[in-house]
Order: C-alpha cells, then structure tokens, then sequence
C-alpha cells in the first residue's frame, strides 16, 4: 500500500464511515457500494437475479434480456454531509452508469480533508441462447484529496432458464492502474463473483426469488451475500445478508415507475437508507 493509499484508508475508516471506507479498501472501491435500493436489499448478491436498468452495474450479460427503455437513480446523503448517487440508463445490449462521491470537508487536527471520486460504468450484453455474454468497462477518477485515473474491464456471463439463474464476472481481467498526480500507482483488484438465483411463480402476480452471490474470490476480501424476495403485483419485499449485517427492502411498482428502499444495518458504524427510482419506457 503505497502513501496515498495508507493515508486515505486509515483517514477514511476512523473519521469517516462504512461507506466511505468500504469505497477506499481496494481499488475501484466505489463500484461496491451499490446502486440499486433492490440490490441491496437482497444483501448485494444481485448479478444472477438482476432483469433491470442496474444489469450494466451487477452483471452486464443480462442487458441481451433487457427490453425497452429505462433510466435508474439513487443518492444518499448521510454521516455529517457524506453524498453518494448514481445517474444510469439502459437500452437492448447497453447500459450507463455515472457514480459519484463526495465526503466534504472533514476536520482533522488544524486543517481539513476531503474525499471525492467519480466512477462510469460502461456495458454491452448479448444472449446467444439461453447464456449471455457481456462486458462491464469500469473507469474510476480520484478528484481529492490527489488526482488520478484508471479503468477495468470485467467479461461477464450469464445462464438464464425458467427457474434458475447463474452468473459469473471476473473483475480486473484487464486493467490500467490508478495513476495518481503525486506520482504513485495503485493496481485494481482481480477477483471472481459467482451468483445463483432461483425463481419461482406459485400463482398469478406472485413471485417468489432467492439470489446468492460469493465476491472476491481468488483475493484477499471473498465474501458471501444473498437474499430472498416475494411480488405480489406491484409490491416487493426482501431480506438479505451483505457479510456484515442484515438487509431489508421494500419496493411498489406502478406503470413506468419503481421505487426500492434499502436498509442495512450496522452496529459500529449506524444504520442505513437508500433509495433508489427507475423509469421504463
């Protein structure tokens, strides 16, 4: 770990909070933190079972499903004026995700810091079959408190029949280094998710989905996330497990427009919320 990033991790993770920390414990740390109030309450484990806008987000091969037109959001803000969100859009076989965050000023001793970084995320996905095939292009920009730059791409793959759903991503497959103004250099994680989801319809308007998800492996930071949810019609409920605490959600669809809320829990660092809107067309 080179100074810059033993100073904004140690900075981070006392004075500042979960979030922030979770976004500074590896390269590419932003694209962690999740951008769909569904997702996360599923615990994060969303790349089998995710059908929505997010698909260029949590699993790029799942845009070959993707129909229509479709534009997601979510911001937060929270732990004395800390702010994350993200703009997206998804078309068949496309999908763009911008992600941003920002701590503010934070006091520390006589001076001042900050952390700021923004994150796009750029998806091709196409079915051959019953599998799809996608990659995700991740670019992350470090605007305080250095400058620096770097991209990944992640080869995705999906497997998708009436009841099951599999999904692997391999992220930092190929990657350029964050390269910071002060001359260090920071190289991207490489690590293997594997999902699984299952799916089932007892009756009309009644669906029932159970997603898991094993992160990071081959790496140093493996975790192992999931959730169940139930529909039935417009409204959607969840619980899950993200490796550090429980997750809940709720979600009410109408016509065009859906709304997810997430809740994690957390019992050193507080509680939280997101939610998050998606407009289909």
């Amino acid at each position: 770990m080179n100074g810059f990033r033993r100073f904004v991790a140690v900075t981070v993770m006392v004075i500042l909070s979960g979030t922030i920390a979770s976004a500074d414990e590896n390269v590419g740390g932003l694209f962690d933190i999740g951008i769909s109030g569904r997702g996360e309450g599923l615990g994060g484990g969303y790349s089998a079972l995710v059908d929505d806008e997010s698909a260029a987000f949590y699993n790029p091969a799942a845009l070959g499903w993707y129909e229509g037109f479709g534009l997601s959001s979510i911001f937060a803000r929270g732990f004395g004026g800390i702010a994350y969100g993200s703009v997206g859009f998804a078309v068949p076989y496309l999908g763009i995700d911008l992600l941003f965050l920002d701590s503010g000023p934070i006091s520390v001793g006589e001076g001042t810091f900050s952390y700021a970084s923004q994150g796009i995320v750029a998806s091709i996905g196409i079915p051959l079959g019953s599998v799809g095939f996608g990659v995700r292009w991740r670019y992350l920009h470090i605007s305080s408190p250095f400058t620096g730059s770097g991209w990944s791409i992640d080869p995705a793959l999906l497997v998708v029949t009436d009841a099951v759903r599999v999904a692997i991503l391999y992220e930092g497959v190929v990657s350029s280094p964050i390269e910071y103004d002060t001359g260090g250099i920071d190289q991207w994680d490489s690590s293997l998710r594997i999902g699984l989801a299952l799916t089932l319809s007892p009756a009309p308007d009644v669906l029932w989905n159970a997603a898991f998800e094993a992160s990071g492996l081959f790496s140093s930071a493996s975790s192992l996330s999931g959730g169940i949810e139930a529909w039935i019609g417009g409204l959607g409920a969840r619980v899950g497990y993200d490796g550090e605490g429980p997750t809940f959600g709720l979600s009410i669809r109408f016509n065009a427009l859906q709304i997810d809320w997430a809740y994690a829990t957390r019992g050193d660092l507080g509680d939280s919320h997101r939610v998050s809107l998606s407009l289909r067309f």
